[in-house]
């Protein structure tokens, strides 16, 4: 994303892989897209964000991808709906992932959001809830973040931290 606000600023790059309930990928391909953006949107990016996306490369994919936002929504609800063909049963996953849906919920994107179940699982909600009431000390088997900062490592990561949660508390 150009920023964090979803009124404002832009989806650079989308990924989606979908698991069953027991975490298992059922694509180890997944969905990936890079959205071109404006070079105004990028210039008014935050400095983390000029920093972090220009040395991932992600910029620069951004610069020379010729996909819209209108063919990557399409394109990602297409993909879902290859493995979830009900509608409302998929439901939206990750860490901090109430900020992808805040950026879904905009424009072409409302499309697929409105497939999705309307809960989400937040990793980043129950890594809080583990720490609150077990200690710091109940983290010390959480897998490392690499902090690579694009979609595909970032939700690869996630679905194993939440592998991590599951088989340590939720067994």
């Amino acid at each position: 994303m150009t920023g964090l606000d979803p009124k404002t600023d832009q989806i650079l790059q989308i990924c989606c892989f979908i698991t069953d309930a027991q975490l298992n990928l059922l694509d180890t391909t997944g969905f990936e897209s890079v959205v071109h953006v404006s070079q105004s949107a990028l210039d008014s990016m935050s400095q983390w964000c000029i920093d972090t996306h220009g040395r991932t490369g992600l910029t620069a994919r951004v610069q020379s991808s010729t996909v819209s936002p209108e063919t990557a929504a399409t394109e990602l609800l297409a993909y879902i709906k290859r493995y979830i063909p009900t509608a409302r049963t998929a439901m939206l996953a990750g860490n901090s992932v109430h900020a992808d849906r805040a950026f879904l919920a905009c424009g072409p994107y409302a499309a697929v959001l409105e497939w999705l179940h309307y809960r989400i699982v937040d990793v980043s909600t129950i890594k809080e809830v583990v720490r609150r009431w077990g200690g710091e000390s109940v983290l010390v088997g959480v897998p490392e973040k690499r902090l690579v900062h694009l979609a595909r490592e970032d939700i690869l990561e996630s679905i194993e931290e939440m592998k991590y949660y599951k088989e340590t508390f939720f067994q």
